[in-house]
């Protein structure tokens, strides 16, 4: 039995009793003493007297039956008690779970059996409790506890005089009696007003003293009681009502507590005035124990206490709330079965959790603190989340689920660290690193160019940089480290979407699991959805050389091409009896990318002097001390900002935004998250040695030419050190700088007649096709295209046809030019054959006697004839009979092409600040050459493509035009989602501009857009009109 203090007890820092007051206390001291003896034979006659005194209240008046049976009676209920150790099982069946950080020094939060009849719950063994509460609950519920044999008698003889008098079955329940029907009687049995369950209590508590200790059944009945507000047993009532262990209380905080579990409702929370009321009569009863002096009594009943003002204050997480309740989930996961989903509150767990309290706190603050700043730009920003792990152990150090778990306004509940957003830019390593594995290296050449894919669905995607430009040629290296969108979409077309996906479910992504060909190709710019945590994971196995650490993915939890590990939230479990149930010594690892491409893309993302183009050399993505990779995202609407990094030391990632997905004001992953991440990544390294990757012995490092990434050749005119995992260097001579000799005379090509001293070789950049447009928009210098055809020096003097050129093409009524001269002519005459090479020819107008020098020789029609590649002839005649002939191959065409606006749709709506343009798209197709396209807006034709996709954007802007004139007409407006669209007023310009003011008030214009294109005949062919509308900016926010 536990040492138990049963004298009057001084309160701390109070007077100390009087001297008469010590005297009572020392008689009674020694009348307990002397009381607490061993006296069965005194127990036994109580025992058998307040059990006659039960069977009587039974049988009414059948004393005789009663004496006779008594014994009959008392032996059938004891052999109904349960097995010895039931009432301590029972105590154990639920507990509360404590969370603490890896120091086991910071409790981080508590979570209460959700059961029925359950709740907040931690047993205290009686020694620890303060002799104060002993004292309480024995004073007031059961004043000769300890000398009764687990009945009181005197109670039970009120009983029986009440029930004489015609009274209901009532109480006198001994403390032992009490816990008999908090833990043993059944629970519907429990409120019954009957006889027979009153005498089962009065045997079983006589035969529970009988055999336990009386101090382990009092610690039973106070680990047992109902306190109200979820609180089970004593420890968790003082936990909810004070802030404070049971071991802490004091006498008018005993006193307080005490009389709860008669009536949960009249607690100190739900009912201050009462329960104050409660605490006085339980004071009284502890000075008439001998407990207290009155003195002691009313200065405790005086004392101001300190009582939470709600039961939510005891619960309240603050440090790592959105943490603790993720490694609740994963204990629950680990622990609980369909078969037994309570275990986890049965065992009573202390978890000891992976997470540094200090780092977590500094990243709160260093959120909230950037937030704040970027509010007061006016940036309309609310929330931020950051997730921080161990590369090389998968341990969650840190975990920022919201800025205010506490703040309805932003959601703050939801932990967006484990909430699937748009990744933006961020995802773009996945896609380059599949590149890599594939075969492409940091030099390969990728053209950054507008560039129209054709999607799945039909339709056009026209990708934009982030700084709507187009950098031409560039290398894999400076496409990522400048987070370029085109190459990256470039690069994800030829790696296939399929296959990236694979790279980043296998590196750590659990979303994206719509299957493989549901994305798209803007997948690489964030067009999925990803949560920071799986993010800041997969980004931890780039910064563990490509090994991803942790602990296995449960079987029955795995999915084929996913990843087999997951972060590491818990570090050691541990039940009520400290039995260790799970410990995480060392991470399974597993290797999911060689080292070698592991080296390439972490020298990448690390490499500031390629990056510094787009993001200045002094940006929020470097650390002063040390070699750091990172990666910035942000999503289409300012509604996603991300920066995710690392070192081989440690993994960050940061999300800011809002959690309603509302747009920000212009804030980048480069404005918004990086600031907050390099904080987080500085605090954590302070006094770490620096550490980077050693070259993989299979990265090799070789010189390439600039921009083609290939081998130099003599007329390369840049080149730098790349690196490549071996074999993947490049094999062939660059051929993109031409060397072309050059007529100084003219500036046009040199031939081979043209004079050595004359002539001059220069070396030009000569791209692909496809980079047409950029190379003249860019001002690069091309070499000459030669004489012009005009010139007909270029060809025979006397016998030549100068147009159309050898290979043009023509359609309709064609002139053709040319010579037709020299001594002794005679005649000339046109025809055509089908095909280069005719067997047959039919003659074009008659024969012609006069000379011609590039003038008209013949009017071709060309009408009527088969579409197709023809060659014409010229033949002269000479008196002295020698003939010349000149052949020209050619193609006719008399069919326009086709011409289709794609792109945007009929009545698309635009809203100024928040489109900044109109990208317009061409389907155009011609059977045999096209030669430009052209585009207008409101009858201005204000650009020209030659080369396709034939695809231009228009920066949006408004006229503000006055709307009402005479001209004015009432307008039907057109069906769209917006609510502003009304029936209104609209005045129509002769160009096909309109001014409109809808019927809510709201100005808005119409543009018509219309496109043509040309094909090298000259055929020529318009477009359907397109009209959209712009509509002035929405509201401030």
């Amino acid at each position: 039995m536990a040492e138990i203090n049963r004298g009057p007890r001084s309160l701390s820092g109070a007077v100390g009793p009087s001297r008469s007051a010590r005297i009572l206390a020392h008689r009674r001291r020694r009348y307990r003493a002397k009381a607490n003896r061993a006296r069965p034979w005194l127990w036994l006659f109580q025992g058998t007297a307040a059990l006659l005194l039960a069977v009587l209240l039974t049988v009414g008046g059948a004393v005789g039956v009663a004496v006779a049976s008594v014994f009959g009676i008392y032996t059938f209920y004891a052999a109904q008690l349960p097995d010895a150790g039931i009432i301590e099982r029972q105590q154990e069946k639920f507990e509360t779970i404590r969370f603490y950080d890896r120091t086991g020094k910071h409790l981080l939060y508590e979570s209460v059996d959700p059961r029925p009849f359950r709740g907040d719950r931690t047993y205290m063994a009686l020694r620890e409790m303060s002799p104060a509460v002993i004292q309480a609950a024995v004073a007031l519920e059961d004043h000769n506890y300890w000398d009764n044999p687990g009945i009181n008698v005197r109670g039970l003889m009120r009983a029986f005089v009440s029930n004489l008098q015609g009274g209901s079955v009532q109480g006198g329940s001994s403390i032992t009696q009490q816990l008999i029907k908090n833990v043993v009687i059944p629970v519907e049995e429990r409120t019954q007003q009957s006889y027979a369950r009153k005498l089962k209590e009065v045997i079983l508590a006589m035969e529970v003293t009988r055999r336990y200790d009386k101090g382990k059944i009092l610690e039973w009945y106070l680990n047992y009681n109902f306190y109200g507000n979820l609180a089970y047993g004593i420890e968790a009532a003082s936990q909810v009502y004070f802030g404070k262990s049971v071991s802490d209380l004091s006498v008018a905080e005993a006193a307080m507590l005490a009389p709860i579990p008669q009536f949960p409702a009249l607690n100190p929370i739900d009912n201050p005035e009462d329960a104050k009321t409660r605490q006085g009569v339980t004071l009284q009863v502890m000075v008439d124990a001998g407990y207290l002096t009155q003195a002691e009594a009313d200065a405790a009943f005086a004392q101001e206490l300190d009582l939470r003002g709600s039961v939510a204050e005891r619960f309240d997480i603050i440090t790592a709330p959105h943490f603790a309740l993720y490694a609740l989930e994963r204990i629950k996961d680990e622990f609980n079965t369909a078969d037994d989903p309570y275990r986890i509150w049965k065992e009573g767990l202390t978890v000891y959790t992976t997470l540094d309290v200090d780092l977590q706190k500094y990243a709160e603050q260093v959120a909230r603190d950037h937030i704040s700043r970027l509010n007061e730009q006016g940036r309309n920003v609310n929330n931020a989340s950051v997730v921080v792990i161990k590369p090389e152990s998968g341990e969650i150090l840190a975990m920022v689920g919201s800025l205010d778990y506490n703040n309805e306004e932003i959601d703050g509940q939801v932990n967006v660290a484990i909430s699937e957003r748009q990744p933006g830019s961020s995802f773009k390593p996945y896609v380059y690193l599949t590149g890599l594995l594939q075969g492409m290296n940091a030099a390969s050449m990728i053209l950054d160019v507008r560039t129209a894919f054709q999607q799945n669905d039909g339709s056009v995607y026209v990708p934009e940089n982030y700084d709507r430009l187009y950098h031409g040629p560039v290398g894999l290296r400076d496409a990522l480290a400048q987070s370029l969108n085109i190459p990256a979409i470039r690069v994800m077309d030829q790696v296939g979407v399929a296959n990236a996906l694979r790279t980043a479910h296998q590196m750590g992504i659990n979303g994206l699991d719509r299957g493989l060909n549901y994305y798209g190709l803007n997948l690489v710019l964030g067009g999925g959805e990803v949560t920071l945590l799986d993010h800041t994971y997969a980004y931890s196995v780039l910064a563990n050389g490509g090994v991803m650490a942790g602990k296995p993915v449960p079987p029955e939890s795995r999915r084929s091409g996913f990843r087999n590990l997951d972060p590491v939230a818990i570090l050691q479990v541990h039940n009520s009896q400290e039995d260790i149930l799970s410990r995480y010594d060392s991470p399974d690892q597993e290797r999911i990318i060689s080292a070698d491409a592991q080296f390439i893309l972490a020298d990448i993302m690390s490499d500031n002097v390629a990056r510094s183009p787009m993001f200045g050399i002094n940006n929020n993505l470097v650390l002063a001390d040390r070699r750091v990779s990172a990666k910035t995202g942000t999503t289409n609407g300012w509604k996603d900002a991300w920066t995710v990094g690392f070192t081989p030391q440690l993994t960050v990632g940061v999300w800011i935004g809002n959690t309603d997905n509302e747009s920000m004001n212009n804030v980048t992953g480069a404005s918004g998250a990086a600031p907050i991440w390099k904080s987080v990544m500085e605090r954590y390294h302070e006094g770490l040695p620096y550490r980077w990757y050693e070259r993989p012995p299979n990265v090799v490092a070789e010189t390439v030419c600039q921009p083609s990434g290939l081998q130099p050749s003599p007329d390369c005119q840049r080149q730098r050190v790349e690196l490549f995992i071996a074999g993947t260097e490049p094999k062939v001579v660059d051929n993109l700088w031409q060397p072309f000799d050059i007529d100084n005379r003219n500036g046009l090509l040199a031939r081979a007649s043209t004079p050595a001293e004359e002539r001059e070789t220069k070396v030009y950049l000569i791209l692909p096709p496809e980079a047409e447009d950029w190379v003249s928009g860019s001002g690069i210098e091309q070499p000459p295209q030669g004489q012009s055809p005009e010139d007909f020096i270029d060809f025979d003097p006397d016998v030549a046809i100068t147009f159309p050129p050898p290979g043009g093409y023509i359609g309709g009524q064609v002139e053709i030019l040319g010579n037709a001269r020299g001594g002794n002519f005679a005649n000339y005459r046109l025809e055509f054959g089908s095909g280069h090479e005719p067997t047959q020819w039919t003659q074009i107008g008659p024969e012609h006697a006069q000379q011609h020098a590039n003038g008209l020789l013949e009017l071709f029609d060309t009408e009527g004839l088969e579409e197709g590649q023809y060659t014409l002839r010229l033949t002269v005649r000479y008196h002295d009979g020698n003939v010349r002939i000149w052949d020209a191959p050619i193609t006719i065409d008399n069919t326009p092409p086709t011409v289709e606006i794609s792109d945007p749709e009929p009545d698309a709506l635009y809203v100024l600040n928040e489109d900044d343009q109109i990208n317009i798209n061409a389907l155009v197709n011609d059977e045999w050459a096209m030669d430009r396209v052209e585009f207008a807006i409101d009858g201005t034709w204000f650009i020209t493509r030659t080369v396709a996709p034939y695809n231009e954007r228009w920066p949006l802007e408004l006229r503000y035009e006055t709307v009402e004139s005479s001209e004015t007409r009432n307008w039907p407006a057109f069906q769209s989602d917006d609510e502003d669209i009304r029936p209104g007023r609209i005045r129509e310009f002769e160009d096909g501009f309109a001014a409109i003011y809808s019927g809510s008030g709201i100005y808005l214009e119409r543009h018509l857009i219309k496109v043509r294109a040309f094909d090298r005949a000259g055929n020529e062919t318009e477009s359907d009109e397109v009209q959209v509308y712009v509509r002035q900016p929405l509201p401030d926010r």
